[in-house]
């Protein structure tokens, strides 16, 4: 796939319009309808629905906060990011880790709903304080800090999703 900014007519920044976003979105895929082609060979057929995909994978990539810093770096770097390498260094944030670990065990282990919402709204704001900062480090063009701050947001990521998880254990009981 091509540039995902390139495709949609979007500059290349962090900060989207997500309307107009939506709106080349539609018409993208208006443009690619099946229907469009009917009439057409069984090749021009096959081209539209590979570009149909490649819209598709385009706007996830857009609309995530993550993805989209990591295709930002790339076009400027020319590096992909390799999930498969560990690449978080940041000690004082593996401990930060753990202790957030710990903390959403104890509190599943005490089923103590209200303590899960607060510790929730915590790590939410934890998580925009690292956005902030991504949006800081791109803007910047400080690459190797805007990948840090992605392997961060992935952490958080996870660990919302498992706070989610502990949230659906509590409220079947």
């Amino acid at each position: 796939m091509h540039n995902p900014f390139e495709l949609f007519g979007l500059p290349v920044q962090f900060q989207l319009d997500q309307a107009l976003l939506s709106e080349r979105y539609l018409n993208l895929q208006k443009e690619l309808h099946p229907d469009n082609f009917a009439n057409h060979s069984a090749a021009e057929q096959r081209l539209a629905i590979e570009k149909s995909a490649d819209v598709n994978q385009a706007l996830q990539i857009l609309k995530d906060p993550i993805l989209r810093a990591e295709e930002i770096i790339k076009i400027h770097t020319g590096k992909e990011k390799n999930l498969e390498e560990k690449s978080m260094k940041d000690i004082d944030f593996l401990m930060q880790q753990m202790e957030w670990h710990e903390k959403l065990e104890a509190i599943e282990h005490q089923q103590d709903e209200e303590a899960l919402f607060s510790f929730l709204k915590f790590i939410q704001t934890e998580q925009k304080h690292i956005l902030q900062q991504l949006e800081n480090a791109l803007e910047k063009a400080e690459w190797a800090m805007a990948n840090t701050l992605t392997d961060k947001l992935r952490y958080f990521k996870k660990l919302i999703f498992q706070i989610e998880k502990v949230e659906e254990k509590l409220l079947k009981f």
